[in-house]
């Protein structure tokens, strides 16, 4: 479908790479004013660079979603540039695996940190905005480890379990103010993120690297290789006014892996 977001304004953590640099170029594309927040600042200009070349502004905005100050500075920032902001997808995330009693404690505290906390407070300063001018889409990144929860995953799957169950919370607080708030679930898919798992699974060994990632596309049902467009594609519809029904839900995109 053809998504039509003119003077919409978008904020994107996560936005320099993978899904949230398909889901930033896809409201740009749509005609939406896009803010890319990035923890690494060469990649926020770099996607922001890609936004305007379609005609629309961007923000390039460095942030470190576990810090809350900076969380709140960006918010503010938008709010200051363009009045409001419409829509906020969560995508800043970490994946890093290992058995739990060989994981250290520090990626422990990084995959909560990021993951929950990081959601969370963008979230709490998006639901101020949102909440007081009765409008707003919130789309959270869950994963389908928050459902297929393999050895080796406990504490990613962990964090992404509980941003399903966050998202469905404040959907159900915010339904009153018309704003929704939804998780998508994506599975396997080739991006910056995976890149950082194979080298965890797998090390620098291309050989063994495709083995890996071979084996794990077998798991999906429908057997087709994924692209970050088809996360975007449903962050997209969930900001329409055709899905402003949906709310407080979990929807895998992920060619059948969970149900």
């Amino acid at each position: 479908m053809e998504f039509n977001f003119q003077g919409k304004k978008a904020l994107v953590t996560g936005g320099g790479s993978g899904l949230g640099r398909e889901c930033a170029l896809l409201f740009a594309r749509s005609g939406a004013d896009v803010l890319i927040a990035d923890l690494r600042p060469e990649r926020c200009e770099q996607v922001a660079e890609e936004v305007r070349a379609l005609g629309v502004k961007a923000i390039a905005y460095p942030v470190d979603v576990t810090n809350y100050e900076q969380v709140s500075a960006m918010y503010q920032k938008i709010v200051s540039e363009w009045g409001t902001v419409d829509f906020v997808v969560n995508s800043a995330g970490v994946c890093l695996t290992e058995e739990l009693t060989k994981q250290s404690l520090k990626d422990i505290d990084a995959s909560i940190d990021v993951n929950v906390k990081g959601t969370l407070y963008s979230c709490r300063e998006a639901l101020a905005i949102m909440r007081s001018k009765k409008y707003g889409k919130i789309v959270n990144m869950s994963s389908i480890a928050a459902k297929a929860c393999l050895g080796g995953f406990s504490v990613y799957s962990a964090t992404k379990a509980a941003v399903l169950a966050a998202t469905a919370s404040l959907g159900r607080e915010a339904a009153l103010d018309n704003v929704n708030v939804n998780c998508i679930l994506p599975g396997i898919i080739k991006t910056s993120m995976w890149e950082e798992i194979l080298d965890q699974l797998a090390g620098s060994d291309q050989a063994k690297r495709d083995e890996v990632w071979a084996e794990w596309n077998k798991g999906t049902p429908n057997g087709k290789p994924q692209d970050p467009i088809d996360i975007a594609n449903m962050v997209a519809f969930l900001c329409t006014e055709e899905a402003r029904y949906i709310t407080s839900q979990n929807i895998g995109v992920d060619g059948g892996y969970t149900f």
